[in-house]
């Protein structure tokens, strides 16, 4: 039975997806102030660590989001879903279930993070960090899960600041240790005295609209988990492909290689979050029309994969041509040899914002196993990938294993949403638009001179008119411009 909704729900609302694309805006521009204050605190980190060290981080780092994304695997979206879903006297005690059910599993994956450091062989200094930093995952999954009812009222507004607050107070604390010479153990442990204000915060803006404690139910822990678990794989397998690269990579190949390919990683993930942000940003929408009407979900697809190979399709233009600037801002010189494995994460960033669309589309629609076929396959590909390739072209081959794994998942993703007997039904003629403005703006960038940073702002430049002029670029984001 569909639940009934609240008088005047700004997701049924003709306003919606003018919020929507506002709210996605605000993210986006919080994420790039977000991004500024992550390249500050990487290109500190990098110079102030060595090859060596700056692996060793990175190990960590990725070890703990791989954590974070087993531990998470989609609860969040699930609660924006649920909340949107369900009546209104029902959402408080789903909110309080999911409190209960994220903080004992984060608890658990932090331990079993711990071990799996003493197991693995790290260092007494990567293990103590993977311990403390354990102990901010769980104040940044219990201070993202209270964002729920503001995720999915779409007030994306205060959201993007709490990230720019998260990014700003990491930055801060990344400088004043450097400065003090603190060594791994500390910067590996800025998670948990950021977490602490950060949660406080989230606390402070939802509590008249939102419970503060979490549930102990047994039973309705059981009946959330029964119900997301399918999808909780999926995501799982999703999130972890990626960073194990650096893992497998780390077996595979040396501590030199897997240093260089840091370097730019730590510019690729930044940069895949962008893609999440403006998906998520629209997703309460796709979930109420995959519930009440799916012509409605039809339209809001069809305009996110337009705008997605928009937006993909520059990001990953940025960030190919603008490698050098990239890799020299933020790791140094030193680190040249992660120009070209940067070069081909740029091309995979396109194949992002994709899969990620196709992701959210079948999560609104309740199509847990396609999600999670499609993202095993990825993982696969990329795993195999790395193996075989990363042993024999260190960072290079890994980057071409992410790659791989990118573009399969986004074509899988788009295929299962196409195919499921859902009446979603996509047209790729923008793709035919995008495609001939991006070489324009390869070949901008090529015959440009003055360096990589007059190269980028060409292309970008170039291809941006070129997407315009070739009527790319859907009319509501034209208009959200002009507004």
């Amino acid at each position: 039975m569909t639940a009934p909704d609240r008088e005047g729900d700004v997701l049924d609302s003709a306003h919606a997806g003018r919020l929507v694309i506002r709210g996605g805006a605000l993210r986006l521009i919080g994420y790039g102030a977000g991004i500024v204050a992550t390249i500050a605190s990487t290109a500190i980190l990098l110079r102030y660590l060595d090859v060596a060290d700056a692996g060793r981080y990175t190990t960590v780092v990725s070890l703990m989001a791989i954590v974070g994304g087993l531990v998470d695997a989609g609860m969040t979206n699930i609660g924006i879903r649920e909340w949107v879903s369900r009546p209104e006297d029902e959402r408080a005690t789903v909110l309080r279930d999911l409190l209960g059910v994220r903080l004992a599993i984060t608890l658990v994956g932090v331990a079993l993070a711990v071990a799996f450091a003493v197991v693995a062989g790290y260092t007494p200094e990567m293990v103590a960090g993977t311990a403390l930093a354990g102990g901010g995952l769980v104040l940044l999954i219990l201070a993202n899960t209270l964002q729920v009812p503001l995720q999915a009222e779409l007030r994306l507004g205060t959201v993007a600041a709490v990230d720019v607050l998260r990014n700003v107070l990491t930055a801060l604390l990344v400088a004043a240790l450097a400065v003090a010479g603190a060594g791994l153990v500390a910067l590996l442990a800025i998670p948990l005295p950021v977490g602490i204000p950060l949660l406080v915060i989230v606390a402070l803006i939802v509590r008249r609209r939102a419970p503060l404690l979490p549930s102990v139910s047994v039973r309705r822990w059981r009946a959330l988990l029964e119900d997301a678990l399918p999808y909780a794989l999926a995501i799982t397998v999703s999130f972890i492909y990626v960073y194990l690269a650096v893992i497998v990579l780390g077996f595979v190949s040396s501590e030199h290689e897997v240093g260089i390919y840091s370097a730019a990683f730590r510019v690729f993930i930044v940069l895949v979050g962008l893609a999440g942000l403006v998906q998520q940003s629209a997703f309460p929408v796709l979930a109420r029309s995959a519930r009440d009407d799916r012509d409605r979900l039809r339209y809001a697809t069809q305009r996110l994969l337009d705008g997605s190979l928009v937006l993909g399709g520059l990001v990953g233009l940025a960030t190919a041509v603008g490698a050098p600037v990239a890799i020299d801002v933020i790791a140094g010189r030193q680190y040249g040899e992660s120009v070209p494995v940067l070069r081909i994460q740029g091309a995979a960033l396109t194949m992002t914002f994709l899969a990620v669309l196709g992701g959210f589309v079948l999560l609104s629609l309740h199509r847990y196993r396609a999600v999670l076929v499609v993202n095993a396959l990825g993982l696969v590909t990329s795993v195999t990938f790395v193996v075989v390739l990363g042993s024999r072209h260190g960072a290079t081959g890994a980057a071409w294993a992410n790659l791989a794994g990118e573009t399969l998942i986004a074509g899988a993703a788009l295929w299962a949403v196409m195919r499921g007997g859902d009446g979603v039904r996509l047209g790729f003629g923008t793709a035919l638009r995008v495609v001939p403005a991006l070489a324009a703006g390869v070949v901008a960038a090529w015959l440009v001179p003055g360096g990589a940073v007059a190269e980028t702002v060409a292309g970008v430049a170039v291809a941006t008119g070129g997407m315009v002029l070739l009527r790319a670029v859907p009319e509501e984001l034209l208009q959200a411009v002009r507004r």
